[in-house]
């Protein structure tokens, strides 16, 4: 996995093991409101889920979350990067950068075809740090189309 600049911080990812460091990452980092605990657990029992941590010592200040997924036309998965945050005083110093760069890692020793992520054009800080990773925008008219069936 990548490191970070900082060597007393490390990227990691999480097991089931983890799942009350998921839990408070996902609050504590992504603003998240957990609606079911099992969730979790869940999650970090799926192998094709990931759940990467980047650590300071013992707490975590950044975290992604991504998948592996597979297609019908081609026996290599296919890598979506769901969502990467970072507690605000770690932001520009790398954690970020360093989450994304290990998930890219573990898509190619997974052999994956490609990794993917949306963003919001207006998101600037985050479109740098995908394009520093090596991601171009592919389309420039894309659109996101979602259909919310529980709010």
């Amino acid at each position: 996995m990548a490191e970070l600049t900082n060597p007393s911080n490390k990227i990691r990812r999480a097991t089931t093991s983890d799942a009350q460091v998921v839990r408070d990452a996902l609050v504590n980092v992504d603003g998240r409101t957990i609606l079911d605990e099992a969730a979790i657990g869940s999650f970090l029992s799926d192998p094709s889920c990931y759940i990467l941590l980047a650590m300071d010592g013992d707490r975590v200040i950044g975290s992604l979350n991504g998948y592996a997924l597979h297609k019908l036309y081609r026996p290599e998965p296919q890598f979506l990067l769901y969502e990467v945050g970072v507690l605000p005083e770690w932001r520009n110093q790398g954690a970020g950068t360093a989450l994304v760069q290990a998930f890219v890692e573990e898509a190619r020793s997974r052999g994956a075809f490609e990794v993917w992520v949306l963003t919001d054009r207006a998101n600037v800080s985050a479109l740098k740090m995908y394009q520093k990773c090596g991601f171009q925008i592919e389309d420039e008219d894309a659109a996101a189309v979602m259909l919310n069936l529980k709010w």
